[in-house]
């Protein structure tokens, strides 16, 4: 169901050790769970704050109230990887609206890897 609110798909991606064939292991990122979310750009107070933090923000993403995502995850957004700088926030404690604090950290290349 997509809602006004919430108008771009959004792909979580979690850490994964996949065997390698030799006995091994390699992380691999692979597909969590793909969302209806809102990403959208940082107000410059905000991203002030951040640079003085020396942590870079530079989007913030919405979606949808649940438990399940934690600050080891990334998010796929436009073929760009946003990076989480924030564990998830329950906006305004009424269990409706998350928030995460991203940055972008990457593109995709045209085979979907990164």
């Amino acid at each position: 169901m997509i809602y006004d609110e919430f108008p771009h798909e959004i792909t979580f991606q979690k850490l994964e050790s996949i065997p390698d064939g030799g006995g091994g292991y390699d992380e691999k990122y692979v597909d969590y769970l793909t969302i209806h979310g809102f990403v959208c750009g940082i107000s410059s107070r905000e991203f002030y704050q951040a640079q003085q933090l020396q942590n870079p923000v530079n989007c913030n993403v919405y979606y949808p109230y649940r438990t399940d995502i934690d600050q080891t995850m990334r998010i796929i957004y436009a073929n760009q990887i946003l990076t989480l700088k924030s564990a998830p926030i329950d906006q305004g404690g009424m269990h409706k609206i998350m928030n995460l604090k991203c940055e972008i950290t990457g593109v995709l290349d045209k085979n979907g890897g990164s």
